[in-house]
């Protein structure tokens, strides 16, 4: 891994990075007059204090029925808002994971006519030992521990809570915390990935770069700088970090699919294949659209055009109502009728 970082850091030399941070949209509700919103939120954090995104978590009433499902983003948030008054449970699907679930009840309360109830939740998810025990290659990031002084401890948590809900102030107590400490790990990934969840890119790179620096081990990391530089057109500073992500959790489907496609930008077609197969295998159980789309790209790139129509069909399987399903269609006649039909205008 240290022979992969030298020349990653070297690469990325030429990669112009903004580390100032622009004030983000902040994110509100809008009121009508006596209408009463009530809101079930938090943060779910894994047993090490860092949030942990793309999560569902499913609201039940008090009988266990689902009411409604919401998914965490990148700084382990959730949010159901409009519930009516009453008791609730808030359960943290952890399937595909190597946490145990987590349930918690919570009360909305009418204590007053006409006002609103809101509950916040910290959510601290436990590890699965039967899983964690085990040969499972991707589940959670490698243990990575820091001293971390409490008040940029304070200030990081306060952060990530406020990201969404005050905007740019969660930015502003994030970076306070790296004024704290400057090489605090959680901060400098947790920034980087919001970034990129933002679609802020280049303002991504400086934190992701020196999260690695911190932490050459950190897979969320690698993935999130390789889909920046992708975004970005650093397609060689992209390929070297999507490597790293599929090096350090090889059962990865979004790293797997990442480094495949750009594998084959970059016309490395047998190496480009065996990616994007494992990401095919990957999702198996929950077939991802994409993963025929590059696919079928790559095997039309080497003539295997069959294969290709194949691809395309069980792309269309999956996604039924792509807009230009007449046009792939047509395509896949053409790749059955003709060895040598090429690709043009149906390329994303």
């Amino acid at each position: 891994m240290k022979q992969l970082m030298s020349l990653f850091q070297i690469m990325l030399l030429g990669v112009v990075v903004c580390s100032a941070a622009a004030p983000a949209n902040s994110i509100g509700e809008t009121h009508t007059a006596n209408i009463v919103i009530n809101r079930i939120e938090g943060i779910v954090w894994d047993p090490y204090r860092r949030p942990v995104r793309d999560l569902y978590v499913e609201l039940q009433d008090e009988n266990y029925f689902a009411v409604s499902r919401a998914r965490t983003d990148s700084a382990g948030r959730f949010s159901f808002s409009g519930v009516s008054f009453g008791r609730y449970n808030v359960k943290v699907l952890t399937s595909g994971t190597n946490y145990l679930e987590y349930t918690e009840s919570v009360d909305l309360l009418n204590v007053l006519r006409g006002a609103a109830d809101a509950v916040y939740l910290d959510i601290y998810l436990k590890f699965d030992t039967r899983k964690v025990n085990s040969n499972v290659s991707e589940v959670t990031e490698v243990v990575f521990v820091q001293d971390v002084p409490e008040e940029a401890r304070k200030l990081y948590k306060r952060g990530v809570k406020d990201l969404h809900e005050k905007g740019d102030i969660g930015f502003n107590e994030i970076e306070e915390a790296l004024k704290v400490f400057p090489t605090y790990f959680d901060a400098l990934n947790t920034l980087g990935r919001e970034y990129v969840e933002r679609k802020e890119y280049q303002k991504s790179l400086a934190y992701l770069i020196r999260s690695i620096d911190v932490n050459q081990r950190s897979f969320s990391s690698f993935y999130a700088l390789a889909y920046a530089c992708y975004q970005l057109s650093h397609r060689p500073e992209a390929l070297e970090a999507a490597r790293g992500a599929t090096m350090l959790q090889p059962n990865s489907l979004n790293a797997q699919l990442l480094y495949g496609t750009l594998l084959r930008l970059d016309r490395s077609y047998e190496t480009a294949e065996k990616a994007l197969l494992q990401a095919k295998k990957l999702s198996k159980d929950r077939p991802v659209p994409e993963v025929h789309w590059q696919l079928a790209l790559l095997y039309n790139k080497l003539g295997r055009n069959a294969e290709a129509a194949d691809e395309l069909e069980a792309y269309l399987k999956v996604q039924p109502d792509a807009h230009d399903k007449k046009q792939i269609q047509d395509l896949i006649a053409k790749l059955r009728k003709d060895p040598k039909q090429k690709f043009v205008s149906m390329v994303k």
